[in-house]
């Protein structure tokens, strides 16, 4: 979805993968299981991005 978005996977640290926008914006994602409400929501705080934005880009 992040790649949809314009973002670039940069590397993985434990596990949590990280991505980089075009304009810099640094994202990272955990890779254990199922992502929680409140960790969905601050990834997409990070990446800029709006739920309609997010579910858009899932289609």
């Amino acid at each position: 979805m992040l790649e949809s978005a314009g973002f670039a996977y940069v590397r993985t640290k434990g596990s949590h993968a990280v991505y980089r926008g075009p304009d810099g914006r640094v994202v990272v994602i955990p890779e254990h299981g199922t992502i929680k409400r409140g960790t969905l929501g601050s990834i997409l705080r990070q990446a800029a991005l709006t739920p309609a934005e997010f579910l858009k880009l899932l289609d």
